[in-house]
C-alpha cells in the first residue's frame, strides 16, 4: 500500500513520512509523472481530495482503473464541473461526501465517534498537535496557519 502526500509547503513534510506516509511529492509540475513512476504506471486505486479546484485533475489523471476520486473539501475552490465521459477511459468513480450522511443519527454519530476515540486511544491513529493559541490569540492562530510554517493542527484554547 502506497500512501501519498502532497505538502503545500515543504516543511511538512518531515512529520508526514513520520505519519506512515510512504512518499512525499514536493515538484507540482511533475506530480502525476512521479506518483505514476512509483506505481509502475498503475496509478492508485483511492485518492482523497481536500483541496478541491486546484488538484482535482492531478488527482483524477493518477487514478487506476476502476479507482475512486474522493472530493471533500474545497481549499483552493470548489471542484469544477467536468463532462462524466472523462471517468470512461478508466471506469473511475467520483464522490462528493458529507458528514451529514455518515451520522444520520445518534446512534451513527456515537459509534463513529467511539471508532474515532478508539484508534486515538489504541495508537492506530495520531495526531500531531503544532501550536495551541488561547481564544485572544485567534488572529494569529490564522496567520500561523497562513504562513504555512504548521507541521500540525492547531488548537484554540477556550
Amino acid at each position: 500500500v502506497y500512501v501519498f502526500f502532497f505538502p503545500s509547503h515543504t516543511s511538512s513534510s518531515s512529520s508526514s513520512l513520520n505519519d506512515g506516509t510512504s512518499y512525499g511529492v514536493y515538484n507540482h509540475d511533475m506530480l502525476v509523472s512521479r506518483i505514476m513512476e512509483i506505481t509502475q504506471g498503475k496509478g492508485v486505486t483511492c485518492v482523497m481530495d481536500g483541496v478541491g479546484k486546484a488538484t482535482a485533475d492531478i488527482s483524477i489523471d493518477v487514478l487506476a482503473p476502476r479507482g475512486i476520486f474522493i472530493s471533500y473539501g474545497n481549499a483552493s475552490g470548489a471542484v469544477p464541473q467536468f463532462p462524466l465521459l472523462r471517468l470512461v477511459a478508466k471506469s473511475l468513480f467520483v464522490t462528493r461526501p458529507k458528514l451529514g450522511d455518515y451520522i444520520a443519527s445518534r446512534k451513527e454519530l456515537m459509534a463513529r465517534a467511539n471508532d474515532v476515540f478508539g484508534w486515538l486511544e489504541s495508537g492506530k491513529l495520531k495526531v500531531q498537535i503544532d501550536k495551541i493559541f488561547t481564544l485572544e490569540e485567534a488572529k494569529e492562530a490564522h496567520e500561523f496557519i497562513e504562513s504555512g510554517k504548521s507541521k500540525g493542527k492547531i488548537l484554540l484554547k477556550i
